[in-house]
């Protein structure tokens, strides 16, 4: 489906579920789009939920932009649920999806009734953390000499193991469909997140999770994230890495429900 947005943007999304029900919105990765979400969709509208997976812009169906910002995401989001008549929101987003979605809480905290978020970062300012988001720029650039088609073979050895294969086949797809001037906003733009310390964990239920297949660094980026929401849950999943709902979508799904079921008991 495709909505207009105020702008004269366009976001494209997939619905499932039952539209009076409690809504979850999925923000999906860097280079991907709503498809990311196929072990997800389904099954989280299966247990009960209006499930909302727009393609952010930039990606997928919706509009390619000239410039881009996390506010420009945040303005896509909340002209979402305007449209679907969604007042509050679950909302859900791994890697670049968990930045968007964390920047969206600070700034429409009345708007989320829970955040999850997985295999993200919350800031970039120790030079680990800048070496990160500067090294993915510099790649987009390099790959948008070189071609999606090597974008697409780099990916495939990225999810070589067999655990993998899900997001090895998926990625190994979108990628022939890159447009690296679209991701080399994307990136530049979610290297400005700064919302460490500025999520109230006291009115905001909140999950952080993360692949263990990263390395010992990424996951304590994501623990950092967790440390500073005050009574947030952290999840280190086994076999998994970003993008984690992808790579092991058993482990990622079990652990969402039971945290949206314990904090609606």
């Amino acid at each position: 489906m495709i909505i207009e947005n105020s702008d004269g943007t366009e976001t494209f999304f997939q619905e499932a579920g039952i539209s009076t029900n409690e809504a979850i919105v999925l923000l999906h990765g860097i280079g991907a789009d709503h498809n990311m979400w196929e072990p997800q969709v389904q099954i989280f509208a299966d247990n009960g939920y209006f499930v909302l997976a727009p393609d952010m812009l930039g990606h997928g169906k919706s509009s390619k932009v000239k410039t881009l910002e996390l506010r420009d995401w945040e303005y896509q989001i909340n002209e979402l649920l305007r449209q679907k008549d969604v007042s509050n929101c679950i909302l859900i987003g791994v890697s670049m999806g968990g930045v968007i979605a964390q920047s969206y809480v600070v700034n429409n905290p009345e708007k989320v009734s829970r955040l999850i978020i997985s295999d993200t970062f919350g800031e970039l300012k120790t030079f680990q953390e800048k070496a990160l988001g500067f090294a993915q720029v510099i790649g987009f650039r390099v790959y948008k000499i070189l071609g999606a088609r090597m974008l697409a073979k780099g990916m495939a050895l990225t999810y070589k193991a067999s655990f993998a294969h899900q997001a090895k086949e998926y990625f190994s797809r979108v990628s022939l469909k890159a447009d690296f001037d679209q991701l080399i906003l994307a990136r530049q733009a979610i290297n400005k997140i700064d919302v460490i310390q500025k999520i109230n964990g006291d009115h905001m239920p909140t999950l952080v999770m993360v692949g263990d297949q990263f390395g010992k660094s990424f996951v304590e980026i994501n623990r950092k994230i967790a440390e500073e929401v005050k009574g947030s849950k952290f999840v280190v999943l086994r076999d998994a890495m970003d993008p984690s709902n992808l790579v092991n979508p058993v482990a990622f799904n079990q652990t969402v429900l039971a945290f949206l079921k314990d904090v609606s008991a």
